[in-house]
């Protein structure tokens, strides 16, 4: 199929081997326009950009404070997310935008792989990509890592400073993704949900935008995702 124009572009995670060692357990990063895959080895720590060329970063707060919370509410239950404002200013008010305009009501989890992360925040129900706004650069936090329950920011693969809408939420630790990829909050309640969205069955479709691996075959719906008050104590 005839790929579409780069702007179209969206990434999609895949673990080669879960079961394999780490070195084994390379991404495939894979572009929601073809049916392409190009497999790309985890960074060895020699290897890696500086963080601080490469992107934004903060101070690391005592703790990770969380600044807001959202609450996630899909066709399969509900989920509340803490985001650290103060470790990942940028991220969180590029999040906060979307959620505010209600961008993310009625989109889809579309690619979602067991022991690994759910995504979505830029497909319907009917597989048609929704334009998102402008991209935003990169930001690490120091010391947030890509654990358990952690949302961070998707991004096209060749580009740090490309995520726009799409998120993605880990289900299990995922340390090749630290320094890649912008975390900014974790899952407080709910964690269930995100485990039974991981679960459920899979299957690649095709659509205007070429083959996409690892779509539910049930669609798994953002109804949606709202601001709800901090805890006064946090």
């Amino acid at each position: 199929m005839t790929s579409i124009s780069s702007k179209l572009r969206h990434i999609f995670f895949s673990v080669v081997s879960a079961r394999s060692s780490f070195a084994a357990a390379a991404l495939t990063l894979v572009c929601s326009c073809s049916g392409t895959t190009a497999a790309v080895a985890p960074k060895s720590p020699a290897s890696e950009p500086p963080p601080a060329i490469q992107a934004d970063q903060t101070p690391t707060p005592p703790k990770f404070e969380v600044t807001d919370r959202v609450e996630i509410k899909t066709s399969m239950g509900t989920m509340i997310v803490g985001l650290y404002g103060k470790a990942a200013p940028k991220t969180v008010a590029n999040f906060l935008k979307y959620v505010d305009k209600g961008f993310y009501d009625g989109k889809i989890l579309h690619r979602v792989i067991a022991g690994f992360m759910i995504q979505g925040g830029g497909f319907d129900e009917n597989m048609q990509h929704i334009e998102p706004g402008d991209p935003i650069r990169l930001e690490l936090a120091p010391g947030l890592k890509h654990e358990p329950g952690i949302i961070a920011m998707a991004r096209q693969p060749n580009d740090l400073h490309s995520a726009t809408s799409q998120f993605f939420i880990c289900v299990a630790a995922a340390p090749q993704l630290n320094g890649a990829y912008s975390a900014f909050g974790k899952v407080e309640t709910g964690e269930e949900v995100m485990y039974a969205i991981a679960g459920v069955p899979t299957h690649s479709v095709e659509t205007d935008y070429g083959k996409m691996d690892d779509v539910p075959v049930a669609p798994v719906v953002i109804e949606s995702i709202r601001r709800l008050q901090p805890d006064s104590n946090d």
